[in-house]
């Protein structure tokens, strides 16, 4: 291993003589344990934590095993696992912190660790040279923070319509564009299929920025919606494919919203919405960003502001099953049913079988005095859409029988098996909480949203549905959208209701922005 100076191979990392170098747009100076990033804020870091930093970045991407780094950074002293897992930690939070995703510490089992960047990392780089890969500018993180629109994650994305683009092969345009409606699908299987056909586009087109954007998006979804253990590895796959597209379009939407899209937006709408109105002065048809806006007044229980916003959104899209539910559900949620019936109409129309839609059609007739029709349309088994358990149909049209007959023994049947749905998923939960606030079981709703929000009382997991859907929840993102619609109401009647909003932080954005959820508006 070469030693800092760069000019020999010694077995130990002098801090006091390595060279300055840069990992992206950081630069790093061993000299002075300083990182510095390229806005100038800087972070001083542990004299072991810059020894395995220099280590790692000598190696110019080839792997340093644990018996390597010993001997560079600890002077082969006999040290433990855990003395070598804190130093990696600490970088990895660097890299996710100043280091805003520059670099990664990739573990290879039983071998050591690698430094992977998007950007040559050789210590003998001079401080100014220029880097290959440029990383997002401040505005490109406030757009993409803003973006972040939980639609993406949950397959509400709206698409601007493939017009005016830049010119491409003709198979790599038709691989973008099927990418596109597959990653509009809102399934585990069409993200996976928009992720292998953009990796095609960004092979036959790789100065195409929105086919990068357009990957990481699909990456940082993923990373949100799948197994835990699978996190890490997209998550650093979205930040690659970001910042290629970066390189090509310092302003590339899509890129921005996928780094968005890996931090969670509970507690931070006040931020956030300042951020998407400085987005959208700029940019004031641009669809992810209204999308995300209108994501964000629903969470906080702006619901009519949301719909106006879905109503400018509708036009510039292409409807995909999840921008087609969404529409109806803020319809609904802002009180305009005629305009949701027929935004229904349209969603069953285009996706009648789609799993997204079916429900949404069958909890807009259950929500608005239709029980008789939703067990109509619920008892038609050739009509349900695949891939869903029959004890989860069982239940529902439990549900609707108590909410037409409101007959006591109906309501406890129905209360037990939400009960118990609530169990076992994250989406299971939400839809419990809506059952029992709908029923007038308050009680039950609440102990449903401690479980939701806080994992207090039971823990409803991070399995969203059923197994076999295979789409995952993390407590940190879950959305308070489900507070605020007309199903919840006696939730907001209820005293308890503001004690939630105050734990949740509702009720300190609604001071500091100046704003009102609708049932505190009204008239």
């Amino acid at each position: 291993m070469r030693d800092g100076k760069g000019d020999g191979v010694t077995d130990r990392i002098d801090l006091a003589h390595a060279a300055s170098f840069r990992i992206g747009a950081m630069e790093v100076r061993p000299d002075l344990r300083q990182v510095t990033a390229e806005d100038g804020t800087h972070e001083v870091v542990e004299p072991r934590v810059m020894q395995v930093l220099v280590a790692l970045a000598l190696a110019d991407g080839a792997v340093v095993s644990r018996d390597d780094l010993i001997r560079c950074c600890w002077e082969g002293r006999i040290v433990g696992e855990d003395a070598i897992n804190r130093v990696i930690s600490r970088l990895r939070r660097l890299a996710d912190g100043i280091g805003r995703g520059t670099f990664a510490v990739e573990t290879v089992t039983k071998v050591g660790y690698r430094l992977t960047v998007d950007v040559p990392t050789s210590p003998r780089l001079p401080p100014d040279a220029k880097a290959e890969m440029i990383p997002p500018s401040r505005r490109n993180i406030v757009i993409g923070v803003a973006a972040t629109a939980a639609a993406a994650a949950s397959g509400a994305l709206l698409l601007p319509r493939l017009t005016g683009r830049k010119r491409l092969p003709a198979k790599v345009g038709l691989l973008y564009e099927q990418a596109v409606m597959a990653l509009g699908q809102g399934t585990m299987e069409g993200n996976s299929q928009a992720i292998g056909l953009l990796r095609r586009v960004t092979e036959g087109a790789p100065d195409y920025a929105d086919g990068w954007g357009m990957l990481g998006l699909a990456y940082a979804g993923a990373s949100i919606a799948r197994a835990p253990q699978f996190e890490a590895d997209l998550r650093a796959r979205a930040v690659a494919a970001a910042r290629r597209a970066f390189a090509v379009e310092p302003t590339n939407v899509y890129a921005g919203a996928a780094l968005g899209l890996l931090s969670p937006a509970m507690g931070h709408w006040g931020k956030i919405e300042k951020q998407l109105h400085a987005g959208l002065a700029a940019r004031p048809d641009q669809p992810m960003l209204l999308s995300a806006l209108a994501g964000l007044f629903s969470d906080v229980g702006r619901c009519r502001e949301s719909a106006v916003l879905v109503d400018k959104l509708w036009p510039l899209s292409v409807p995909t099953p999840g921008t087609a539910y969404a529409r109806v559900v803020a319809y609904w949620a802002a009180n305009r049913l005629d305009e949701a019936d027929r935004a229904m109409d349209e969603a069953f129309d285009l996706f009648p079988t789609h799993f997204a839609v079916w429900f949404t059609r069958f909890y807009l007739l259950l929500y608005t005095g239709r029980a008789g029709e939703a067990i109509g349309f619920g008892a038609n088994v050739e009509g349900r859409p695949i891939g869903i358990p029959d004890w989860d149909f069982a239940m529902l049209l439990q549900v609707a029988r108590a909410m037409r007959s409101r007959a006591t023994v109906d309501i406890d049947a129905a209360i037990a098996l939400a009960l118990e749905a609530a169990h076992r998923g994250v989406g299971y939960a939400e839809n419990s909480m809506q059952f029992a606030a709908a029923l007038g079981r308050p009680d039950t709703a609440f102990a449903i949203a401690d479980a939701y929000f806080f994992n207090r009382g039971f823990n409803v997991g991070m399995l969203r549905y059923s197994p076999e859907q295979r789409i995952y929840s993390r407590t940190g993102r879950r959305h308070s959208r489900t507070i605020f619609l007309p199903s919840t109401a006696a939730m907001r009647e209820d005293p308890r209701f503001d004690r939630l909003a105050e734990e949740l932080g509702l009720t300190r954005y609604w001071r500091e922005s100046g704003s009102k959820p609708d049932y505190q508006a009204r008239g």
